[in-house]
């Protein structure tokens, strides 16, 4: 799997809908996602999914 950070909104619906609302954030921990904090809103959470985190699970 690929995909280490992800984003849903709070109370449900489609993470395009209500971009204003705050978004759970989850990131994966070589075996399941786990929350990792929130974003006030949809640009925040998505700037948050494609930065750089300062550790990446490894593949070991």
């Amino acid at each position: 799997m690929d995909v280490w950070r992800k984003h849903r909104p709070l109370h449900g619906g489609g993470s395009h809908l209500r971009p204003d609302e705050a978004r759970a954030l989850i990131a994966r921990n070589g075996f399941a996602y786990e929350m990792a904090g929130t974003a006030p809103n949809l640009a925040a959470a998505q700037e948050w999914v494609t930065s750089v985190p300062d550790a990446e699970p490894s593949d070991e």
